[in-house]
């Protein structure tokens, strides 16, 4: 009898010293198992939170290339502006889009042109922007204009020859401008418009090369 009260005794002793070590381990691993899920969703998130960060990278990268690349279009716009207005005899918007073009010369990015090409450019780009400043500043005196767009002319036909078009143009000639001497200009047009001679002789002229 003293036996069997002191096994039941010892067994009472032993649940009740195990049942309070059980409960914790229970409840560590249910929180551990919740910790290490929880890290692994962070670190999930944080992989495609890199990933995402890694492709608006490239596609910035991307950007900023397409958008710092060297291209004469912006220059040409300003140019056919300035071309036009002379046709039509008016110096006020020849002066205007002569303004605008300096303005588009000194903020074209040549970092993608190598040596050679930059150290031409920037030749090219010191002459033009000397003749659109007195484009610019000539107004009310289109015959002026019209000898600083001769030179421009010149500077914007051997831009193009180097440089490259991405619009269709044509190079025309004014035999009799300059005491005959002539004198070229760009055009989008194939036909004649005549920015030297205005309205008095519009149609003067020929085409001497197409791009």
């Amino acid at each position: 009898m003293k036996n069997i009260i002191a096994i039941v005794i010892v067994g009472f002793v032993f649940a009740a010293c195990s049942k309070p070590k059980t409960e914790p381990v229970t409840e560590n691993t249910d929180y551990q198992s919740e910790i290490i899920k929880d890290s692994m969703n962070e670190n999930s998130g944080s992989q495609v939170s890199d990933s995402e960060s890694f492709e608006v990278i490239a596609k910035t990268d991307e950007k900023m290339e397409a958008k710092t690349a060297f291209s004469t279009k912006a220059i040409i716009k300003d140019y056919l502006m300035l071309k036009n207005s002379l046709a039509k005899d008016d110096s006020k918007a020849a002066a205007n889009a002569g303004k605008m073009l300096f303005e588009t010369l000194k903020k074209t990015d040549t970092q993608n042109l190598d040596a050679k090409k930059k150290s031409f450019y920037k030749e090219i780009a010191e002459s033009m922007e000397e003749n659109a400043e007195h484009i610019a500043a000539g107004t009310g005196s289109i015959e002026h204009q019209r000898e600083h767009f001769d030179m421009l002319s010149k500077d914007v036909n051997d831009l193009i020859e180097t440089f490259g078009s991405e619009q269709k143009l044509y190079k025309d000639f004014c035999p009799m401008y300059n005491d005959n001497k002539g004198a070229i200009w760009i055009s989008e047009k194939k036909e004649i418009v005549n920015p030297y001679q205005g309205s008095k002789m519009l149609t003067c002229g020929s085409v001497q090369k197409e791009w």
